[in-house]
This record gives structure tokens, sequence and C-alpha cells, in this order.
């Protein structure tokens, strides 16, 4: 390679800015493409749900309607044989079941000309079973029973009831048809959903590979050019001493080179802020924002400080003014190996604090402290709200958050302290100083 490093070096960084914003644009459009594929093959998903439901909603209507039938004809052998005007309630439910079901299946395929003209050919059976059947009624209360049985021998009940079966028979064919269609349509919606993820983790990977291959280079062009700079330097101190009459030009370029050097070079420390929106990992989030703002104090926070600002943070959170908090906290800098667990630690009893001992009805004041106590360390959260019930141990309350606080404190080396005060509650971590 030849040429003035600093202009290689320009070169090869704007080649690699150059591909990082192809890869952006790529990978934005892949992105935006694949949303827009997903929501597209849900909304056909979900419309094809519905179509799926409303097909059972259909064939149950009609089941619904036959029973319903069926059940007036029980009620009327009933009431020919007994009497017991009971058995004409009973008539008389199973005629507005039928009617109120039928009426709703009428409704439900009212888009289908051919289940339409069956729902009509059904009414018009159903008037007749039920015309016979008010008939049969009317003469069994009359006191005539024998002519109630000659009616029912006719046969023209038992012939429509035959007739009402057959529709039912043809509708529910057409129902389960269309219910196999929608199925055969459901299997080919998740065809192409997996077809379209796979694609999708597909095209990330491509596009992570060529990520790391293009950091790779840019990485591999810096130290080559930190390296021939190094030489120009070395190079250009020897000339010093040989060409005096050059030193101002020499300088010159050497402060050019430095210069362009330091316009090129990007902050690789730089991170977006996460979205903050679960409580826990809003704790984790500030300790590193208190990691990035430590002013050179690499891998070790502020404990106090931390724990009065999230202590803050939680019961502003909730808005309410009836919620008093104090604190009393030392400055104590950790290793970053305590700064997570305890972040959580703290997060989960305040947010505890909050939720279980401060209920909506009444003041409350929650107490946070932090400090050392003997050769350990002691974090501190209490409330003077409803207070723990009785006999309340952490071995007792197995909820996620008393187990999750108790592993989080042994993985600090220390233990859980559960307190049960006169008023309230406190809980206590207390853990070594040297982890």
């Amino acid at each position: 390679m030849t040429g003035d490093p600093a202009e290689v070096s320009g070169s090869h960084r704007q080649a690699a800015r150059e591909r990082a914003f192809r890869l952006l644009a790529t990978t934005v459009g892949a992105l935006f493409l694949t949303f827009a594929c997903v929501g597209g093959v849900f909304v056909w998903y979900d419309y094809n749900a519905r179509l799926v439901a409303h097909t059972h909603e259909v064939r149950n209507g009609i089941a619904d309607v036959l029973q319903a039938l069926t059940d007036v004809e029980s009620a009327q052998r009933g009431y020919v044989l007994t009497g017991d005007h009971g058995f004409v309630e009973q008539v008389e439910d199973g005629r507005e079941r039928a009617e109120a079901e039928l009426n709703a299946v009428d409704i439900l395929t009212a888009d289908n000309p051919e289940q339409q003209a069956r729902i009509v050919a059904l009414r018009g059976l159903m008037a007749k079973r039920l015309a016979v059947v008010d008939e049969t009624v009317v003469q069994r209360g009359a006191g005539d029973a024998v002519a109630a049985i000659q009616t029912i021998r006719r046969g023209e009940g038992r012939a429509a009831m035959e007739g009402v079966r057959r529709i039912v028979t043809d509708l529910e064919a057409e129902e389960a048809l269309l219910l196999a269609q929608r199925a055969r349509q459901a299997v080919l919606i998740r065809s192409a959903l997996i077809t379209l993820l796979v694609g999708f983790a597909l095209a990330l990977t491509f596009l992570f590979v060529k990520a790391q291959r293009d950091l790779s280079l840019d990485r591999e062009v810096e130290a080559d050019t930190a390296e021939r700079l190094r030489v120009l330097l070395a190079d250009r101190s020897l000339l010093l001493d040989e060409v005096n009459h050059r030193v101002k030009n020499s300088l010159q370029q050497i402060a050019s080179v430095v210069r362009l050097q330091s316009r090129s070079v990007s902050d690789g420390a730089a991170r977006e802020a996460l979205e903050k929106t679960l409580d826990r990992i809003m704790a984790v989030g500030r300790v590193h924002e208190q990691l990035y703002k430590s002013g050179g104090q690499v891998g070790a926070f502020d404990a106090g400080h931390y724990a009065k600002a999230l202590a803050h943070d939680l019961v502003d959170s909730l808005g309410r003014e009836d919620v008093q908090l104090t604190t009393e906290v030392e400055a104590h800098v950790l290793d970053l190996r305590q700064a997570v667990p305890l972040a959580l630690i703290l997060n989960e009893l305040v947010t505890n604090a909050l939720k279980y001992g401060c209920p909506a009805d009444r003041p409350c004041r929650i107490h946070v402290g932090f400090g050392t106590d003997g050769q350990d360390y002691r974090l501190s959260v209490s409330d003077d709200g409803v207070g723990l019930p009785k006999g309340f141990t952490s071995r007792t309350k197995k909820s996620l958050g008393m187990r999750a606080v108790e592993a989080l404190a042994r993985q600090l080396g220390g233990r859980l302290v559960v307190e049960q005060p006169e008023a309230g509650a406190a809980f206590a971590v207390v853990f070594p100083r040297n982890p």
C-alpha cells in the first residue's frame, strides 16, 4: 500500500462509513418490509379465525334448533299421555328457543344464498311441526286425549320433523365444507408465516455476518493506519535534525494528519439508551447510568446515592402525595458485582412496600436506609402500613419477589432479615463489604 497513511486511512474510513450506511439502510428496509408482511399475514389469519368461529357458531345454532324442536316433541308426548300442564310450559320454552336460534342462524348465514334458501324451507317445516303440536295441546287441554293421539298418528308432524332433519343435515354439511376450507386456509397462513419468519431470520443472519466482517475490516484498517502513523512520526522526527528548514512544513503535515484522523474517529462507548418498561430493568439501567457517569471509577458505583435516587423515583412514579419517603444513606462505593443484585433487591423491597404496605385509603411512610453494620453493609426498607401477616417469614411467603430477594442476597454472600415492628413491616439485607 502506497501513499500518505493519513489519506489512505481517510479513504478506508470513508468506505467503511459508506458500507455501514448501506448496511443500516438495508436492515431498516428489511425490517420495514418484514413487519409489513407479518402484519398482513396476521390480519389475514385474524380474518380467517373469525370465519372459523363464525362457522362453529352457525353449526352450534343449527344443532340448538334441532334440539329445541326435539324437546318440544318430547314435551308434547308427555302432555298427551299425562295431562300434566308442566309439559305445556316445556313446549312453549322449546318453541321460543327454536325460533330464537333459527333467527340467529338466519342472521349468521345472511351472506350465503344457498344457506338462506335452506333456512326458509326449514322455517316453513318448523311452523308445520309446531302447528301440529299446538293442535294436540289444545285437544288434550280440552280433555280429548283420543283426538290428540289421532292427530299425532296422522303423521303430519312426523313428516315435517323428518324434513327438518334433512334440511339440518344439509345445513351442517355446507358448514362442515366451509370449515374444512377455512382450516386449509389456516394451515396455509401458518406455513406462510413460518416461511416469512425463517426468511427474515436468514436475512438478519446474513446482515449480522456482513456487519461483523465490515467491523473486522474497519478494525484492521485502524490498526494498520495507527502503525503507519507511528512509523511516519518516527521517520519525520529523525528528519528534523537533517532538514531544519523543513521543520515547519513537516510539523504542519503531522498536525494535518493528526487533525484528519481525530475528526474521523467515532465514540465506541456511546450506546442508545434502552426504554425503561419494568421497574427491575429500570433499576439495573440506573446502575449502569451511574457507572457511565462515575468520572473514571470504572466498574464501581455509589450505593448510597443510588438507593436514595431510586427510592424517590419509585415513589414519585406512583403520583401519591400521601406516601412520605425518608432516607438515611451513607456514601459507599461498591464493586460492579454487587451493584446489580443490590439494585434489584432495593427495587423489589421498595416496590413491595408501595404495593402491599401502603394501601390507597391511608397515608403511609416508607424509610430506606443504607450503611455499615459492623463488617457488613446493611440495606433496609420499612413502612408503617398494614404490616405482615402473623407468623410471616421469608420461608412461609414463597412469592416470586421474596424468592428473588433471597437468591440475590445469597449472590451477595448475605442474607435477608424479616422484621415485624409494632406497626408496618421491615426488611433488611445484610451482606459483607468484600465480595
